[in-house]
């Protein structure tokens, strides 16, 4: 089976699709897919470094009314998944096993190239990701990044990182919205904290096909209220 990403992270629709991270207990999960549903969610994004039973979860996940992204986010890139290059490779080869929508893969580690190909064959597409929550790297370190990511064969291209100050945000998305599609996929681009929380809302304007909001703690800094994203990706698209 051919990988197809989810109608809502191709970038053909006229606004930005919404994700909502859900995690916890399974129960937990449960209560989350369904807030982020009536939130008006276009896709969820399943935190597994932020959950202990795997398997349960997966279960409740196979009912989501939503397509479902499976993450393993490891905390050298904010994430809580501890350990190796080994274990993570594992777990998120695990993942791909698992038959979710779309696959997340952090493209600085060397088992990306093992990784992707597997959940491709597996009718997985993949998101390959990169945050850097201490710095916003310089445009020429942000499209090597990419071009890697574009090497692996990515179905869809995250960057998200934390600007020094408000010129970092403006350069990062003005490169974003100027790529497109040159890399051959759609890309998402975040600027995170407090300051930049506004291209969040204005996702569409900085070239970027998703964003990201909450309906219970934040798993980034700088997400908004999904119902107020919502609404705004809404109000900005008649």
């Amino acid at each position: 089976m051919e990988p197809r990403l989810p109608r809502a992270l191709t970038g053909v629709e006229s606004k930005p699709a919404l994700i909502v991270p859900v995690f916890g207990t399974p129960h937990e999960l449960a209560a989350m897919v369904e807030q982020a549903a009536a939130a008006g969610a276009d896709v969820i994004e399943w935190r597994a470094d932020l959950t202990d039973d795997w398997d349960s979860s997966a279960d409740v996940l196979a009912d989501s009314p939503l397509p479902t992204i499976a993450t393993v986010r490891s905390d050298r890139e904010g994430g809580k998944f501890p350990g190796e290059g080994h274990n993570y490779a594992a777990a998120a080869m695990k993942l791909a096993t698992m038959q979710f929508d779309v696959l997340d893969v952090e493209i600085k580690r060397s088992a990306a190239f093992q990784i992707v190909p597997i959940a491709h064959d597996h009718g997985i597409p993949v998101i390959t990701s990169h945050h850097n929550f201490d710095a916003t790297p310089r445009n020429e370190e942000i499209i090597e990044t990419l071009e890697d990511m574009a090497v692996v064969g990515a179905d869809l291209l995250k960057i998200a990182f934390h600007p020094a100050h408000a010129d970092d945000t403006w350069r990062q998305m003005e490169l974003t919205r100027g790529l497109g599609h040159r890399f051959g996929a759609p890309i998402i681009s975040i600027s995170m904290g407090l300051d930049a929380a506004w291209t969040r809302l204005a996702a569409a304007a900085c070239g970027s096909v998703a964003t990201f909001g909450t309906v219970g703690s934040e798993s980034a800094p700088g997400q908004m209220d999904a119902v107020l994203v919502r609404t705004v990706l809404d109000a900005l698209d008649r």
